[in-house]
């Protein structure tokens, strides 16, 4: 019996180190009005009012919101929009077109590594969202869920017995649900077999873009994966899909690292140890430039090149090398130049 607990937290270990984090997000409209795209500035003032109010106002017994602030997007400075950003709270839709933009977030957070909140005003009226660290689909699940059927006590949502919850974009029709993991898989990349992975997921219904979602590249072997299609599934079956998924992702990263470590290509020992290189000397480093770096350094260790390198959490140090992160890190009055973020980034 111990020695399968003892596995079990190993393979626990092992799938936080490649799956970073675990998002669930479900996309809701209120009745009555027309979808964001359409909607007037005086609509969408209506739709953050009736969110907020009905959020905060008339608490039920389970009172899931008291632990929320309500932030009015256009107030908060560029620095504290990228920095939310950076944390994966925002969406890069919130950044533009600033008007009755809406965030409703749960107070006491530390370092980000786990949120839960409420978009109002993005692509639709309100996306209520619950990021936590390593593979958590049950849990991220039971929270959005939790603030969800909450809200729909007080609000009529967009429903159509044919369809399901109706939302701007058709992928998203039926239960609205969506999930979106960050997995890192550097061993995947240098093998030559990513390729092949996307293939399967692109075939099975799952997207895959860069860090940042949809549109962005992929920098420092970090992938965005989630489902794409949620018409025609009940929550249940999506979250036993997706979590079938990410252990496939798991298993598929273990078993491309040790194929690296049978036999460690000249080419890999040589870039990881170049990499090690430049991080110990580089005076100046690029937000993307750190993350190729960081991860190749990760892959080194892993594989057994880089011998006297201290364990490190992987995401909690990327996390903290935004541009954002960095200068509100700093406490400055001014923002500095892109030249002085890259230095304070390296050192």
């Amino acid at each position: 019996m111990e020695k399968k607990i003892k596995k079990d937290k190993n393979n626990s270990k092992a799938a936080e180190e490649i799956i970073l984090t675990t998002r669930a997000r479900i996309a809701r409209n209120i009745a009555g009005f027309k979808f964001s795209g359409l909607n007037s500035n005086e609509d969408k003032k209506k739709i953050l009012n009736i969110i907020k109010h009905s959020f905060f106002d008339g608490s039920t017994e389970n009172r899931v919101n008291k632990d929320y602030i309500f932030y009015n997007i256009s107030r908060l400075s560029r620095i504290q929009r990228h920095f939310l950003l950076e944390k994966h709270v925002l969406s890069p839709e919130m950044l533009f077109k600033l008007y009755s933009k809406g965030l409703i977030l749960k107070s006491g957070l530390k370092d980000f590594k786990e949120s839960t909140s409420i978009l109002i005003n993005e692509e639709d009226h309100l996306r209520i969202q619950c990021i936590k660290p390593g593979l958590n689909i049950d849990k991220t699940y039971s929270e959005v869920s939790k603030v969800e059927k909450d809200l729909e006590k007080k609000i009529r949502f967009c429903y159509e017995n044919d369809f399901g919850y109706l939302t701007s974009c058709p992928t998203n029709l039926g239960t609205a649900l969506r999930f979106s993991v960050i997995a890192h898989l550097p061993a995947l990349v240098i093998s030559g077999k990513i390729d092949d992975f996307i293939k399967t997921l692109l075939k099975v219904g799952y997207g895959i873009c860069g860090f940042f979602g949809e549109n962005s590249e992929v920098i420092g072997n970090l992938f965005q994966i989630s489902n794409q299609v949620s018409l025609g599934k009940f929550e249940k079956q999506i979250i036993e899909e997706i979590n079938a998924i990410c252990l496939n992702i798991v298993d598929e990263e273990k078993h491309a690292l040790k194929f690296l470590e049978k036999n460690v290509p000249l080419a890999v020992e040589d870039s990881v140890l170049r990499t090690y290189g430049m991080l110990k000397y580089a005076k100046m480093l690029s937000y993307g430039e750190s993350l190729e770096l960081i991860s190749m350094i990760k892959l080194g260790s892993d594989l057994g090149i880089l011998k006297n390198i201290k364990s490190f959490d992987f995401y909690q140090l990327i996390s903290l090398l935004g541009e954002s992160n960095i200068i509100l890190g700093e406490n400055l009055n001014v923002e500095p130049g892109n030249d002085e973020v890259d230095r304070m980034r390296a050192c």
